[in-house]
């Protein structure tokens, strides 16, 4: 039972029940689709702490340390074991007696880290996102950025250092002026979302090679958050609508279906936003305009609306450049920061 001070909402019996059941015990109902909706989200939990708490770290370092964090820890036999089922006595197994025998069993490392998934999972069907956070720090899981007050903290800057000594007066009017220049609001337009921050929306279509922008950094470390959150979102979707009907193996072929590199892309093109894209480099220019000018993928007689309808067989290219799928992802980071992390935007 979860301590009263954090929350009054828990999974049912039911749900918790299922959360730790496995497939192997042959029962109705096991935890595998709690466990892949509880991993994308741990997943997310784990990306938003690092870009909290590391505004310095490059994005490859932070996807060092979530690697690092997301190692099963869980030592259950030997001297050096941490973890035994409720009920059992950690015992000297060269000491085994006829009545001792059922002092440890065996599992395997991975299944306890999946039960972990699995009950975050049952958490955020049962309660909310919250409640969830409350639960996943109650077991110890380090993903709340919080200051002293025990409150989120703020998120870091996305200005450049240089820039960030300015008063306030003096960056709004440079950013402005940044803004009109490049006609970002006709970003907004097409999303339909208007920032209040206007710095994440030119940060996120920021590519590293470009030098004009000297307002923010670029969009490699919105990607890194925004690589979780569309992993997260695509999860959630597939889970919400169609969890009675798939398998586990099927949720996850969907979301890779729905988030790879070419079908972000695609839609990133469709919506005729990859012109926003700033960069001095010749070889992606060259990569963008390839793709982009395919007759095959985007007929010019065609509205985006007609692109986005397609079969979604067709939206997949290989060839699609890397960075175009970066973009789409660095906006998703943008405007969750930019809305206060509302996963609802």
């Amino acid at each position: 039972t979860i301590n009263n001070d954090l929350t009054n909402e828990q999974p049912s019996p039911d749900i918790l029940f299922q959360a730790i059941t496995r497939r192997s015990c042959s029962e109705q109902m096991d935890n595998e689709n709690f466990e892949v909706l509880g991993d994308s989200f741990l997943k997310l939990m784990v990306s938003m702490a690092l870009y909290y708490r590391y505004p310095s770290a490059s994005p490859a370092v932070q996807k060092q340390l979530k690697n690092y964090l997301n190692v099963k820890k869980i030592v259950f036999r030997g001297n050096d074991a941490n973890w035994l089922p409720p009920g059992y006595n950690k015992i000297n197994e060269t000491e085994l007696t006829t009545g001792q025998q059922y002092s440890h069993q065996n599992a395997k490392r991975k299944a306890f880290s999946d039960m972990i998934e699995a009950f975050i999972g049952a958490f955020l069907i049962s309660t909310n996102y919250i409640t969830t956070i409350k639960f996943m720090d109650w077991l110890g899981l380090d993903v709340m950025p919080n200051n002293t007050q025990d409150h989120v903290v703020e998120p870091p800057s996305i200005l450049r250092s240089n820039i960030a000594t300015n008063n306030n007066i003096q960056i709004n009017e440079i950013m402005k002026n940044f803004f009109a220049d490049r006609v970002f609001a006709e970003i907004e337009t097409k999303i339909q979302y208007v920032f209040k921050n206007k710095a994440y929306l030119i940060a996120a279509f920021t590519h590293p090679s470009n030098y004009a922008n000297r307002i923010t950094d670029c969009y490699e470390r919105l990607e890194f958050l925004g690589d979780a959150l569309v992993d997260f979102l695509v999860t959630r979707h597939v889970f919400v609508n169609y969890n009675q009907n798939v398998t586990p193996g099927k949720v996850t072929d969907i979301r890779q279906d729905l988030s790879n590199n070419g079908r972000l892309a695609y839609i990133l093109v469709a919506c005729d936003l990859h012109k926003k894209i700033l960069h001095n480099s010749t070889d992606l220019f060259s990569q963008i305009s390839s793709y982009a000018g395919d007759e095959d993928l985007f007929p010019n007689d065609q509205s985006t609306d007609e692109y986005l309808s397609k079969d979604l067989d067709q939206w997949a290219d290989s060839t699609a450049p890397k960075a175009l799928a970066d973009v789409f992802e660095a906006l998703v980071g943008a405007i969750f920061l930019d809305s206060g992390n509302c996963l609802e935007t």
